[in-house]
């Protein structure tokens, strides 16, 4: 007892010194009482087996020690599309918004969506998440996609306001870092060198031992700002909010993932990299023993995880849209007027009219043309994304394992019928080709979802349990009775496309429509395994199976900090009936089938 109060003591003016710019907003929380709270920490795209693979190399040594001390790991099953906006949209604000993937084509405007452009992020922002409040609400987010309402947002593409630049990258707050904790600021300069000859030898065994190989780009700038400069920057972030007793923090370590799309999930590289992230998580857990401002739960967990794959455009000899575009280029039957909704003006810089409608002053201009230059410079060094046919009327969003094809010309989503008045050999051509697992779309009517695949069609239907040798096929991709679940949410969609592509599954890994090794985002292998460190003894960990997000919003993080309104704990209680009712349907299924 008196060991540990002597070793607060120490920590306490340790970091006293190194956190006095935010002394006064600690004391003036803490004389409001120490309030509950929790630290949210993503491990981005870090899949259940292969946490344990690092755990068992070693490379994971303070979380190996945080899991001895009385915590758990458990495994969930994400919820399609498996990707950070998706996740965070859910987990951020207790419901699904309709996320399609990281990429796609908003057909009632004429735009195509980016996750890591931070004027498309802000601007669906506004339109999906307006008059609602995030489990953020008054807390900090530190390099998530979504902010969740937070009221400081710092290296997140989205914010509960515009901000500037600088005011994205923490401002005042993070230029302290450079006065007060000058040897973190000296071993971010060292290591930005060290991660660059690090991957320099990463490639060279790469290409030496791997099968797929991947364009080097703008990885090495990526891997430097994601591995280095951001891992650094957050940290500080978080364990400065941690001092000061800031109720709600959430932050995202994006390096595993950028590395395991480059190199592959399972490979050295990834699993290597995750010993710098456990540092860090290791700091972050010490703040919290000794001088944390708040009495808070920490929350370690992943949104998804990642399959070994390969690029599409490797193993077939071209990118899914020069596939396309040879087909309708070569067996075009019918066109499309693209009525109001001109092909030619699919680009990336498509909400510039928007933009110029929103409040701006000389820093957000500066901001924006600085990024508008940079974009123009990179665009030959960065994988295809984005496929614009003009003779066919088609756009393609690829994310990873998963696309969606959108016919232009309506604003509304065309049925698999409409499709093929428009096209009359696209879908037969795309459900036949050894790269797609199966196609999506939506049928006769709304509440109609339709599966293409090799073998057939299976129709989803509100009511109709389609019968297990009809779903067998998906068998490859997880357990057959939940992914038909899953496929009919997910397809019934308003944003996604007229055609959603899943990357084939088979010995070789699954289908990159991205140049990756890598992929997630649809469905099929360890992308559907994510993890979560909890308590031992809490209440979530009850029940052996969770499927989708909502449960982190409702049972971890929404628990913990109270409720913003009378009715979240009605809302809480409805999700569990409603998540037991769920299982016992699947029970009943199973039974029957």
């Amino acid at each position: 007892m008196g060991q540990n109060f002597f070793k607060r003591q120490l920590y306490l003016l340790y970091y006293g010194i190194k956190l006095f710019p935010f002394h006064k907003e600690r004391r003036l929380r803490l004389s409001a009482g120490r309030k509950k709270g929790f630290v949210g920490i993503q491990i981005d795209g870090l899949a259940f087996s292969y946490l344990h693979q690092a755990l068992d190399r070693g490379y994971l040594p303070h979380l190996e020690r945080y899991l001895r001390r009385g915590h758990k790991l458990a495994e969930y099953h994400a919820a399609l599309p498996s990707t950070t906006p998706a996740a965070q949209s859910t987990i951020f604000y207790g419901r699904d918004h309709g996320i399609p993937a990281f990429r796609w084509f908003d057909k009632e405007t004429g735009q195509v969506i980016s996750c890591n452009d931070l004027d498309h992020v802000q601007l669906f922002r506004e339109k999906l998440f307006e008059g609602e409040t995030g489990v953020l609400s008054g807390g900090s987010s530190y390099s998530n996609i979504l902010d969740g309402g937070a009221a400081r947002s710092i290296f997140t593409v989205s914010s509960p306001h515009p901000q500037t630049l600088f005011g994205r990258l923490g401002g005042l707050r993070f230029l302290l870092i450079m006065l007060f904790s000058p040897l973190r600021t000296c071993r971010m300069f060292f290591a930005t060198f060290m991660e660059f000859w690090a991957n320099r030898k990463d490639e060279w065994y790469h290409r030496r031992r791997a099968k797929w190989h991947t364009r080097e780009g703008l990885f090495p700038l990526i891997r430097i700002f994601c591995n280095v400069i951001l891992r650094e920057l957050q940290t500080f972030g978080v364990i400065s909010d941690v001092y000061t007793g800031v109720p709600r923090i959430y932050t995202t370590y994006s390096g595993y993932d950028e590395i395991a799309h480059h190199f592959g999930p399972d490979s050295w590289p990834s699993l290597k990299n995750l010993q710098y992230i456990d540092r860090r998580i290791g700091e972050i857990i010490r703040a919290i023993d000794n001088v944390a401002g708040a009495d808070y739960l920490l929350v370690i967990l992943s949104d998804h995880g990642q399959t070994p794959g390969y690029p599409f455009e490797n193993r077939f000899g071209a990118t899914l849209g020069d596939a396309v575009s040879a087909f309708l280029q070569e067996n075009q039957t019918a066109s499309v007027s693209s009525g109001r909704l001109e092909v030619s003006t699919a680009q990336i810089n498509l909400l510039q009219d928007e933009l110029r409608a929103r409040p701006t002053g000389w820093r957000q201009r500066l901001y924006r043309h600085t990024k508008n230059y940079l974009q123009e410079k990179v665009h030959d060094l960065v994988p295809e994304t984005l496929k614009i046919v003009p003779e066919g009327g088609v756009v393609m969003t690829y994310s990873s394992s998963l696309a969606h094809l959108y016919i232009t010309g309506a604003s509304h989503r065309l049925s698999w019928k409409e499709v093929e008045a428009a096209q009359p050999l696209l879908l037969r051509f795309l459900q036949r080709h050894k790269g797609i697992g199966f196609v999506l779309a939506r049928g006769d009517n709304a509440d109609e979802v339709c599966v293409f695949h090799t073998d057939g069609r299976l129709d989803l239907k509100p009511g109709v349990n389609p019968k297990q040798l009809e779903r067998e096929f998906l068998r490859p991709y997880g357990m057959p009775e939940y992914l038909t679940e899953e496929l009919y949410r997910f397809g019934r969609g308003k944003l996604c496309g007229d055609l959603v592509l899943f990357g084939a599954l088979d010995d070789e890994g699954i289908a990159c429509f991205d140049d990756q090794v890598g992929g997630h985002g649809s469905v099929g292998g360890e992308q559907s395994r994510p993890f979560l460190i909890l308590p031992v003894g809490h209440p979530a960990l009850e029940e052996e199976y969770h499927f989708g997000y909502e449960f982190l919003y409702w049972e971890v993080f929404r628990a913990r900090v109270g409720d913003d309104d009378e009715t979240a704990e009605d809302k809480r209680r409805l999700h569990r009936e409603v998540s037991l009712n769920s299982r016992l349907a699947d029970s009943e299924l199973l039974l029957h089938d």
